[in-house]
């Protein structure tokens, strides 16, 4: 039935993945990096397509966008599409590698521990729901961070179960792919500095451990950017980010009644984590409590309670750390949940007819949603109408948007337009350009700001009601095009005679999307 599994499972996440088609906010500005990349031989290291102010750039995510470039300008959109079937797979076929090595250790005895542990595809439907809007958005640069995480907790895991330490060496290894692909490399030290307080309580070897992480420090300078490079990198996991929706916590305000999959999984988690302690506070001998709770202290596997409580924690604190706490527990927790939840006693008969017609439903819905849906990116969530205005127009100059989309019209509108900022503001702007748009956007004071920029054209999200509104009572400002979620304003001083209209048919743009006038040749 493991064969089975696995193929529910790809089948499963192909699914999703297809039906995710929005293009990430910053994946073009992978692009332009990557096509720069192959065109020149260089690195970007300041940002060419913004009129505000920079500084020198450390890209972390270097190494993604040549991924990413080649992936599209090889194979188009359909292997994009795989690319990312393929990273979540592999995450999710690593965790299940790692649940089976507990399961091993736990049944020594045991000659072949897949028949006494199969695996539940209801269980990691649970568990791949909890994380759906993270880990399933379109591809990203944290699709990486998720893989590498998965080898390494493999890793650390099979090391200190199996005490084959030699095997630490994947960890530098991949760390030096990982530094230069994704800053969220610090989830894996910080996991290995965990398994090193973990097994130091468990009164285990952890010099092992400790090389593994300075040789893993050691092999991030090994980068295109040098010394300052792992400095920035240090220096970006300790910005707040007050503005990024999904560096928010959990329970903030804005995401208070949202993710409701994940806040059930992890008070699941919290419930059965609870009762398997308390059962084995029950079953601990002793005289008194101090006696009971010192004994179970004793007979606790400390690393793996300090890896939950620790993941738990930041998983409340911030909602881009939200997956690893499920991959987390779904490693630690998996043989709890299983046996008393999953693993009810049937017949063989039943138990197989019971997965096999689970997995016929699962697939039957991947031919459904291959059948009716292209296999295709989508850009509707962009201004795409009001790019290709001031693009047809030949309109040049400044232009102002939100971050989230600056990427897409840079990559759309330079060399004619350069855009406030984009979504990489921690790394090529100015610590305050983020501050100088929420006071356009929010503030009292917002004209005044606005016209110190030294723009010529603004596109607003209509959403954006307060701004919006502004502009269209400013008599400086005239709106010459809106579309149904954006208006594109203009300074009133720009001629503009006769001007040409674009498309309104989706198609169009849908067929040029990934166009640009960015060429070095």
């Amino acid at each position: 039935m493991v064969i089975f599994f696995y193929i529910a499972l790809f089948l499963y996440i192909s699914t999703l993945s297809i039906l995710t088609k929005e293009v990430d906010f910053d994946f073009w500005a992978r692009l332009i990096v990557g096509k720069t990349f192959f065109q020149t031989g260089s690195l970007m290291n300041f940002d060419f397509q913004s009129f505000g102010p920079t500084r020198q750039w450390f890209d972390h995510e270097w190494g993604s966008s040549l991924i990413f470039y080649t992936i599209l300008d090889k194979f188009g959109e359909i292997g994009l599409f795989v690319f990312k079937i393929l990273i979540l797979f592999a995450t999710y076929f690593i965790l299940t590698r790692v649940i089976l090595l507990r399961r091993k250790q736990k049944s020594p005895n045991v000659e072949n521990p897949l028949t006494t542990a199969p695996f539940n595809i209801i269980f990691f439907m649970l568990l791949i729901q909890t994380s759906l809007s993270i880990a399933f958005a379109t591809l990203r640069c944290q699709l990486f961070t998720f893989l590498f995480f998965a080898i390494w907790l493999y890793v650390l895991e099979k090391a200190r179960l199996e005490k084959t330490y030699k095997i630490l060496w994947i960890l530098p290894a991949t760390m030096l792919v990982w530094s230069n692909i994704h800053g969220g490399c610090f989830t894996g030290l910080g996991l290995l500095a965990l398994y090193i307080f973990g097994e130091f309580l468990n009164k285990k070897p952890i010099k092992p451990f400790v090389i593994a992480l300075f040789v893993s420090l050691a092999v991030m300078f090994i980068n295109p950017y040098g010394i300052k490079y792992v400095y920035f990198l240090f220096h970006a996991i300790t910005l707040s980010r007050p503005n990024i929706t999904e560096w928010q916590p959990l329970f903030s305000k804005i995401h208070l009644f949202k993710f409701f999959k994940f806040k059930l999984w992890a008070l699941a988690m919290v419930l059965i984590g609870t009762y398997y302690l308390v059962k084995k506070y029950l079953h601990t001998d002793g005289v008194d409590f101090k006696a009971r709770i010192t004994n179970l202290y004793k007979n606790l596997d400390k690393t793996k309670v300090l890896v939950l409580i620790v993941m738990f924690i930041l998983s409340l604190k911030t909602l881009r750390l939200l997956t690893f706490f499920a991959f987390c527990a779904c490693v630690f927790m998996y043989d709890d949940i299983y046996t008393k939840i999953f693993n009810k006693k049937m017949p063989n008969v039943l138990n197989n007819l019971k997965e096999l017609l689970l997995y016929f439903l699962i697939l039957v819905s991947f031919l459904f949603t291959f059948r009716m849906t292209k296999v295709e990116t989508t850009i509707k969530t962009y201004p795409y109408v009001e790019a290709e205005f001031l693009k047809i127009n030949n309109l040049k100059g400044n232009l102002f948007a939100n971050f989230h989309f600056g990427s897409f019209l840079a990559y759309k509108l330079y060399p004619n337009n350069f855009i406030f900022m984009d979504g990489r503001y921690e790394e090529t702007y100015n610590p305050k350009q983020l501050d100088r748009m929420s006071i356009i956007y929010v503030g009292q004071n917002w004209k005044e700001e606005f016209y110190r920029q030294h723009i010529d054209y603004a596109i607003i999200e209509k959403s954006c009601d307060i701004l919006f509104t502004r502009l269209m009572a400013d008599k400086n400002w005239r709106l010459v095009l809106t579309s149904n979620n954006f208006g594109l304003f203009i300074r009133n001083d720009i001629k503009l005679d006769n001007p040409k209209i674009p498309t309104s048919d989706y198609e169009y743009y849908k067929k040029h999307k990934w166009e640009t006038n960015i060429d070095w040749k």
